[in-house]
C-alpha cells in the first residue's frame, strides 16, 4: 500500500511555491519520522526501507521540480528581456529614421524656401521689365505714329507738288508744241512767201523786209522760247530729282514704317512671352507656396510622430529597466540556489559520513545483542517497550499517511490554481493584441500574484528555518530515560497486519519530537533533501537538454 501510494510523481510546475513548500517539508518530516526509529526498531524493516526509498524518491521528485521552475521562470524572463532590447533597438531604429526624415524634410523646407525667394526675385525683375517693356513699347508707337505721319504729309506734299509740276509741264510742253507748230508753220509760209517775193519788184522789198524782220523777231522768239523750253527741262529734271528724293523718302519711310511695325509685332510677341512667362512664375509661385504648405503639415505631422515615438521609446525603456532589475534579481536568485546546491553538496557528504558511522554503530549494536541474550528477563521487558515503540511508529506512519493525503489534496487544490494560471498565461499571450493599458493591467497583476507567491514562500522558507533551528536545539536535549530505552532484538518489527491508528497528531509537535516517545527529531533527512534537490535538480535539466 505505502509503494502504491508513493510512487505518484507530483510536479511543482503545476502548483504555486507556498504549496510546494509545504507539500516538501511534510516530505522532509515524513521521512524524518521514519528514519528516528532506525535505531530504535528493527534495522532491516521492509516496510521502513519501502517508505524510507519511496520518502527520498519523492523528494527528488519534488525539490527537482521546484530547481526546474525556478529556472524555467528565470530562462522566460531573460527571453523576455531579450525581446525588450530588441523592441527597444527597433525603436530607437524608427526614431533615428524619424529625426532623419525630419532633417531632410527641413532640407527641402529650406531649399523651397530658397527656390521661393529666387522665384518671388524673378517675378519681381520680370515685372519691372514688363512695365519697361510697356514703357518702350508705347514710346515706339508714339514715335511710329508721329513719323507716319509726317512721311503721310510729306507724301501728300510730294503728291501735290508732282501733280502741279506735271499739270505745268504739260501745259508748258503743250504751248511750245503748239507755238511751235504755229512757228513752223509761219516760217513755211514765210519761206514759200520769200521765193514767191523773189520775182516780185522792188515795191515789195520794203514788205519783203518787214516780213525779214518779223522772221527775225519770229527766230528771236523762237530762241526764248527755246530758252524757255530749256529752263522748263531743267526744271522738268529739277523736279524729277526732287520727286525721285520724295520717292527715296517715301521708300524709306515705307521701310522704317514696315522696321517700325516689326519692331512693334517683335514687342507684341515678347510682351505675350513675358505675359506667359510671368503667368508661368505666378503658377510655379502658387505651387511653391502649396508645396510649401504641405511640408510644413507634413513637419508638423512628423514632429508629432516624433514626440509619439519619444514617448514610446521612454516607456520600452522604462520597462527595459524593469526587466533587467528582474533579471538581476533572478540571477541573484539563481545564484543563491547554486550556492545551496554546493551547501546541499557538502551536507550530503558530511550524511554519508553519519551513514557509515551509523552502519558501524549497527554493527556494534549487533554485536551487542548476540551478548546480551542471555539475559531472559530484560529481553521481555525491553519486548513490551519495543511492542510500545512499535504502536508508536505505527502511529507515527499513520500521521504521515493522513499529513500526505492532505499533500494530495493541497495538490489538487494546487492543480486547479495552476489551471487558472494557466488560463491567465493564455489570456496574458492573447493580450499583446490588446492595448496598452490592459497590458499594464494584466502585467501588474502577474507581478501582484508573483509578489505574493514570493511573499508565502519566502514565510514558508522562514517557517523552515524555524523548523531547522527547533530541530537543532532539540538534538542537544537529554535522551529518553533508561526505562524507555529501546535495544534491538528479534520480534521488535512492526507487524505488516497490524490495524494504524487513525489519529493524527498535530504538526507542530511532530516537527520537533515523536509524538509516541517524544524523542527528539533526527534532522537527517533535512540535509539530504537539500543534496537530492541538487542531484536531482541538475540530472533533470541536463535531461531536459538532452530532449530538447
Amino acid at each position: 500500500m505505502a509503494r502504491e501510494n508513493t510512487n505518484k510523481h507530483y510536479s511543482l510546475r503545476k502548483l504555486k511555491t507556498g504549496t510546494a513548500s509545504v507539500a516538501v517539508a511534510l516530505t522532509v518530516l515524513g521521512a524524518g519520522l521514519a528514519t528516528q526509529t532506525e535505531v530504535k526498531a528493527e534495522n532491516n524493516h521492509p516496510t521502513y526501507d519501502t517508505a524510507r526509498a519511496d520518502a527520498l524518491r519523492e523528494l527528488g521528485y519534488v525539490l527537482s521540480d521546484l530547481w526546474l521552475q525556478q529556472y524555467e521562470k528565470n530562462q522566460e524572463l531573460t527571453k523576455k528581456n531579450e525581446e525588450l532590447t530588441k523592441k527597444l533597438d527597433e525603436a530607437e531604429k524608427e526614431l533615428g529614421k524619424s529625426d532623419q526624415s525630419l532633417s531632410e524634410n527641413a532640407s527641402k523646407i529650406q531649399k523651397l524656401e530658397a527656390e521661393k525667394a529666387q522665384v518671388e526675385e524673378k517675378l519681381k525683375e520680370a515685372r519691372l521689365n514688363y512695365q519697361d517693356l510697356a514703357e518702350v513699347q508705347t514710346h515706339i508707337r508714339e514715335k511710329l505714329k508721329a513719323e507716319k505721319a509726317q512721311v503721310e504729309e510729306k507724301l501728300k506734299e510730294a503728291r501735290l507738288n508732282y501733280q502741279d509740276l506735271a499739270e505745268v509741264q504739260t501745259h508748258i510742253r503743250e504751248k511750245l508744241e503748239a507755238e511751235k507748230a504755229a512757228l513752223e508753220t509761219r516760217k513755211a509760209e514765210l519761206e514759200k512767201a520769200l521765193e514767191g517775193a523773189m520775182n516780185f519788184s522792188t515795191e515789195d522789198s520794203a514788205k519783203i523786209k518787214a516780213l525779214e524782220e518779223e522772221k527775225a523777231a519770229l527766230e528771236a522768239k523762237k530762241a526764248a522760247l527755246e530758252t524757255e523750253k530749256a529752263d522748263l527741262e531743267h526744271q522738268s529734271q529739277v523736279l524729277n530729282a526732287n520727286r525721285q528724293s520724295l520717292r527715296r523718302d517715301l521708300d524709306a519711310s515705307r521701310e522704317a514704317k514696315k522696321q517700325l511695325e516689326a519692331e512693334h509685332q517683335k514687342l507684341e510677341e515678347q510682351n505675350k512671352i513675358s505675359e506667359a512667362s510671368r503667368k508661368g512664375l505666378r503658377r510655379d509661385l502658387d505651387a511653391s507656396r502649396e508645396a510649401k504648405k504641405q511640408l510644413e503639415a507634413e513637419h508638423q505631422k512628423l514632429e508629432e510622430q516624433n514626440k509619439i515615438s519619444e514617448a514610446s521609446r521612454k516607456g520600452l525603456r522604462r520597462d527595459l529597466d524593469a526587466s533587467r532589475a528582474a533579471k538581476k534579481q533572478l540571477e541573484a536568485e539563481h545564484q543563491k540556489l547554486e550556492e545551496q546546491n554546493k551547501i546541499s553538496e557538502a551536507s550530503r557528504k558530511g550524511l554519508r559520513r553519519d551513514l557509515d558511522a551509523s552502519r558501524a554503530a549497527k554493527k556494534q549494536v549487533e554485536k551487542d545483542l548476540a551478548n546480551l541474550t542471555a539475559e531472559l528477563d530484560k529481553v521481555k521487558e525491553e519486548k513490551q517497550i519495543s511492542d510500545a515503540s512499535r504502536k508508536g511508529l505505527r502511529r507515527d506512519l499513520d500521521a504521515s499517511r493522513e499529513a500526505k493525503k492532505q499533500v494530495e489534496k493541497a495538490l489538487e487544490e494546487a492543480n486547479s490554481k495552476l489551471a487558472a494560471l494557466e488560463k491567465l498565461n493564455k489570456e496574458l499571450e492573447e493580450s499583446k493584441k490588446l492595448t496598452e493599458k490592459e497590458k499594464a493591467e494584466l502585467q501588474a497583476k502577474l507581478e501582484a500574484e508573483a509578489k505574493a507567491l514570493k511573499e508565502k514562500l519566502a514565510k514558508q522558507a522562514e517557517e523552515l528555518a524555524k523548523l531547522r533551528a527547533g530541530k537543532a536545539s532539540d538534538s542537544q536535549t537529554p535522551e529518553a530515560t533508561p526505562g524507555n530505552k529501546v535495544v534491538p532484538g528479534k520480534g521488535q518489527a512492526p507487524q505488516a497486519g497490524t490495524k494504524p491508528n487513525q489519529n493524527k497528531e498535530p504538526m507542530k509537535e511532530t516537527k520537533r519530537q515523536l509524538p509516541s516517545t517524544g524523542e527528539a527529531t533526527n534532522p537527517f533527512f533535512t540535509a539530504a533533501a537539500l543534496a537530492v534537490m541538487a542531484t536531482a535538480g541538475v540530472a533533470a535539466v541536463v535531461k531536459r537538454k538532452e530532449e530538447n
